[in-house]
């Protein structure tokens, strides 16, 4: 029996048929849809807070990647400020075809400490669960001092058992590479790519500046965090 039929013919709640609504075919879709949001409604919903540190050389665009991101591609920072010990911010990334969402908390550390090591405070990498290390694809020097980044966050995090600490390796102002005669990156892709698989991390390349694929890491990571 057809759901038309169905409701035409048998009383709800002791409502008599009148009462009904009446839908045409074309509107049962839509009838079906609102009742099964009613039903979701309910359903509680889950909250999931991630801490994440973000690092890298100074001026490789860490926090015009927070920025951006924080404000969903509205806030490029128009003029360079040093970050000169730890940038925080929170932001909400909700997870496809699910109840849940996860607070990304983000730690834009600075960049002009790494070769200081009573500047680095490394309690600001206490308790993290990712990490965002970010060169420049316009400074070969950024992108050699990746390791060395990476290995002073995940050397400041207690081990878990669970393996090296995961996270992102990020190629930000790939706008330079589309510069034509004017194109500034020395660092391709590939090379990125193979540095990133051999410290365990994501590959993303981003655009600070003309917000590309600035979301994608972040997503990434909020993803991962939800799934494990």
């Amino acid at each position: 029996m057809s759901h038309e039929s169905k409701y035409g013919e048998e009383k709800m709640g002791g409502m008599e048929d009148d009462s009904l609504p009446h839908l045409a075919p074309s509107n049962m879709q839509t009838y079906a849809s609102k009742l099964g949001q009613m039903e979701t409604s309910h359903v509680p919903r889950l909250v999931l807070r991630s801490k994440v540190a973000i690092v890298g050389d100074q001026t490789v665009g860490k926090s015009a990647l927070t920025q951006m991101f924080h404000s969903g591609g509205h806030m490029y920072p128009k003029n360079y400020i040093m970050t000169t010990s730890v940038d925080f911010c929170v932001k909400e990334v909700h997870i496809p075809e699910t109840n849940a969402s996860v607070e990304l908390y983000l730690f834009d550390c600075a960049g002009q400490s790494i070769f200081n090591q009573r500047e680095m405070n490394t309690k600001h990498f206490e308790n993290t669960a990712f990490v965002m290390v970010v060169y420049d694809v316009s400074s070969r020097e950024s992108f050699q001092s990746v390791q060395t980044w990476l290995n002073k966050v995940r050397s400041s995090r207690p081990s878990t058992g669970g393996g090296p600490l995961p996270g992102v390796l990020v190629a930000n102002k790939i706008d330079l590479r589309e510069g034509g005669i004017n194109a500034r990156a020395v660092v391709d892709s590939q090379e990125g790519l193979n540095l990133a698989q051999q410290m365990g991390l994501e590959y993303f390349e981003t655009s600070a500046m003309t917000g590309r694929d600035v979301d994608r890491p972040f997503n990434y990571m909020a993803s991962q965090f939800h799934s494990n």
